[in-house]
């Protein structure tokens, strides 16, 4: 048996080591602080928000690359390269991005870029129409989800599985990059109210498409809507 002198120092030393563990979770917890929104993101996610998002910067790109209207061979080539680089990979690795109940990423991947090569291959020589698209998709559609998932907000009483804080990112990220996506590809040059009426048209009716509940896939609506009202606002406004 242990006489009282040794109880009460090897409790002193227990006491001192929990104290010692406690402080030290409590410096770990100040010295790595954890943003609150970054845990509604799973790793599957960002992946593919970076893989929705990165293409709308192509259009961008283009600023500063001299090019025909319409374009030529070299560049209607290398939008084909790309897409079959993006699109290739996204589907044989689709388990890497997908979300949970995905198993086919044929509806997701491929609704996202069948819209933007249609508008490309139909509207020669309005080459902006496929690059709003292409933006509206990458920065309209990409933000709603990014803003739904990281603030949360308000559920649309359409679709409770939407909400506000979402819809109204993809109106202003989405109307601002499709404006200025669609003002800087035009041949001739136009000025940016008449983008704005264009980009923002398409991206305020695609927003809407988005937002409410269908079976069809949402890159294929939010897609197929920014070309069709794009056009038809083009032909109003422009020609």
């Amino acid at each position: 048996m242990l006489d009282r002198r040794t109880e009460a120092t090897l409790r002193t030393l227990s006491g001192s080591a929990l104290a010692g563990s406690v402080d030290l979770t409590a410096h770990r917890a100040i010295s790595l602080p954890v943003p609150r929104w970054a845990g509604r993101l799973e790793p599957s996610e960002i992946r593919r928000r970076m893989l929705h998002m990165l293409p709308g910067l192509f259009p961008f790109l283009l600023w500063v690359i001299p090019h025909t209207d319409p374009w030529g061979p070299i560049i209607a080539n290398v939008v084909l390269v790309i897409t079959v680089a993006i699109v290739g990979p996204a589907l044989y690795q689709f388990s890497a991005f997908s979300r949970p109940g995905e198993r086919d990423g044929r509806s997701s991947v491929l609704g996202y870029a069948l819209p933007i090569l249609a508008a490309l291959c139909l509207f020669r020589g309005r080459e902006e129409i496929g690059m709003m698209t292409l933006v509206i998709l990458a920065f309209g559609d990409g933000s709603a989800t990014l803003g739904g998932l990281t603030l949360g907000g308000r559920r649309l009483p359409w679709n409770r599985d939407k909400s506000f804080t979402g819809l109204f990112c993809f109106l202003l990220i989405g109307g601002v990059m499709a404006t200025a996506a669609f003002w800087g590809e035009s041949r001739p040059g136009i000025s940016w109210t008449q983008a704005a009426i264009v980009g923002g048209g398409a991206t305020l009716v695609a927003a809407f498409a988005e937002s409410v509940r269908s079976r069809i896939n949402d890159n294929l609506r939010v897609g197929a809507v920014s070309l069709v009202v794009g056009a038809v606002l083009q032909r109003l406004v422009i020609s």
